[in-house]
């Protein structure tokens, strides 16, 4: 900034053709602007103004400074605007990452309403159920649904979601109704590996009772919708958001398991690689997915039991 600032220094003193006329046309001391020159020429090793008593003038080497300069100093006007016109107006280009499991049909009616209420803003989705790395793919904002996120992670928590174990009917007459948490280690378990795979965990309201059952996982998914479909088709029990099992529910093709027990739910969390200087475009965005997921996986004015639902981000 300081070489920028001496360049502007030059360059004003060039165009005046005298170092009072640019000190007071930049609201400077006269030792102030000739230590900037003076500076200026020692970084580049050559004089680039002839001084005297009388006048004033620029060597040749003075002039190709100049016209550097002048391209320099219009580029980071240039940049400057750009700036400012992203601290002051909601409008650019936005590097959304979100899970592939959450549905191409509601991210694109989420993303959809917030381009319409601000049209100069461009968005570049990347879906992907594997953690991203924020600063490496350029990623401005992504959403996260996982059990925790790593402490180095800055991400504002949104929302949550409960989850419970289902089974198909088929399979339950076959293997027989769990009754205890316990007895999860005598089934098929069908577990996800994304949003930090976590033990399974269940808590009794009434007795208190905690337990973390010894399971055995049969199948590992990084995709919340594989675990789905494999419970549906009686491959095994598997723990999945309540508002994503709810269409199989109703169709029969699912059941719950344990529903007496609870277990932790999910968090739905904003992650993004700065809390300083966060574009308006980005701030707005922000506002606008809590607001939507405020209340857990489901929109607001979604249906429910639309295909939804991650256990990664």
């Amino acid at each position: 900034m300081d070489r920028i600032k001496s360049l502007e220094i030059f360059r004003a003193v060039a165009q005046r053709g005298s170092f009072v006329k640019a000190a007071d046309a930049l609201d400077l001391s006269n030792a102030a602007v000739t230590r900037a020159v003076q500076e200026l020429e020692k970084l580049l090793g050559t004089r680039l103004l002839q001084r005297s008593t009388r006048r004033m003038s620029l060597t040749a080497e003075g002039r190709a400074v100049l016209e550097r300069a002048d391209a320099v100093l219009n580029a980071f006007e240039s940049l400057a605007a750009v700036s400012d016109s992203g601290a002051s107006k909601v409008a650019g280009e936005i590097r959304f990452s979100a899970p592939a499991s959450l549905g191409a049909g509601r991210l694109a009616a989420l993303l959809g309403d917030f381009m319409a209420r601000h049209p100069a803003v461009r968005v570049d989705l990347l879906l992907n159920d594997l953690p991203v790395d924020l600063i490496e793919h350029g990623v401005d904002l992504a959403l996260a649904v996982a059990w925790e996120l790593p402490p180095s992670v800055i991400a504002r928590r949104i929302g949550e979601e409960r989850v419970g174990v289902y089974g198909a009917p088929k399979y339950l007459r076959r293997r027989g109704m769990p009754k205890h948490p316990d007895e999860l280690s005598l089934h098929d378990c069908l577990v996800c590996t994304g949003g930090g795979r976590k033990p399974w965990h269940f808590g009794h309201p009434v007795s208190g009772q905690r337990i973390e059952p010894a399971i055995e996982p049969r199948l590992l998914a990084n995709n919340a919708n594989a675990l789905l479909a494999a419970a549906v088709h009686g491959s095994g029990v598997a723990l999945l958001p309540h508002v994503m099992a709810q269409r199989a529910v109703k169709a029969g093709q699912l059941q719950p398991v344990l529903s007496h027990w609870t277990s932790p739910t999910l968090g739905v969390y904003l992650a993004y690689s700065s809390r300083r200087n966060l574009p308006l475009r980005v701030r707005a965005l922000i506002d606008h997915v809590a607001g939507e997921f405020s209340d857990g996986l489901a929109m607001p004015g979604s249906r429910q039991e639309e295909e939804s639902g991650s256990l990664a981000s």
